[in-house]
């Protein structure tokens, strides 16, 4: 399987798993779109401390801790070993095989719609121009949102779960996604939101900040 392959069908699978789960408290099963997929099993990721500690979304009055998030190794009913995604509960997630802000890439941050904090609940009301902005280290970093995307999963067909998954690749400009699951009272859709560097720059400012 080629590093690009098995790179999008853990984006299909980290897409169709990452952030959701059912509002009285228990999660989605983790099979649930894996047997329909031919998804490698990867090592678990190296432990690492990136220093990235807080978005804030003044629009929607949102403010969360960031957690880093791996993977880990499971099995689904036929038996097949995958990899599926750890899930940060009251915090946005960042995904360590993402970028970093300033590095160049696509700093993808998950969260959590309707149970155990529901940091990304209100990602629905963002609208293009609003702020995002990220803590990395002592520097600030803001993005404008440019695209706020509502797609189908649950019953999505193969090829419009690997387009949806494209948005959490790689990507060679600087930018950051923001991705949960939607509507609010159920987890069929995804919610998409793509933005850019407000000047290519970061601003420095103490992340001590409250």
């Amino acid at each position: 399987m080629s590093p690009h392959r098995r790179w999008l069908l853990l984006c299909v699978l980290m897409l169709a798993l990452a952030a959701c789960g059912r509002r009285n408290e228990e999660p989605t099963p983790s099979a649930a779109p894996a047997p329909a997929i031919d998804v490698p099993h990867l090592s678990k990721p190296q432990e690492t401390n990136p220093d990235l500690t807080r978005l804030m979304v003044p629009s929607i009055q949102l403010e969360t801790p960031i957690v880093a998030l791996g993977w880990h190794p499971a099995r689904n009913e036929a038996g097949q070993i995958f990899s599926e995604w750890d899930v940060a509960d009251n915090a946005a997630g960042w995904h360590k095989n993402s970028a970093l802000p300033g590095q160049g890439g696509n700093v993808v941050l998950s969260g959590h719609n309707n149970i155990r904090g529901a940091v990304f609940r209100e990602l629905d009301r963002l609208k293009k121009g609003d702020e995002a902005i990220v803590w990395y280290g002592n520097r600030k970093y803001t993005y404008i949102v440019e695209r706020v995307m509502i797609v189908p999963e649950k019953y999505a067909s193969p090829e419009q779960r690997a387009e949806n998954a494209a948005w959490i690749g790689p990507f060679r400009d600087d930018r950051l996604t923001l991705v949960s699951c939607w509507p609010r009272d159920d987890n069929s859709h995804r919610i998409i939101v793509v933005a850019h560097p407000a000047d290519g720059s970061p601003s420095s400012q103490a992340s001590s900040s409250k």
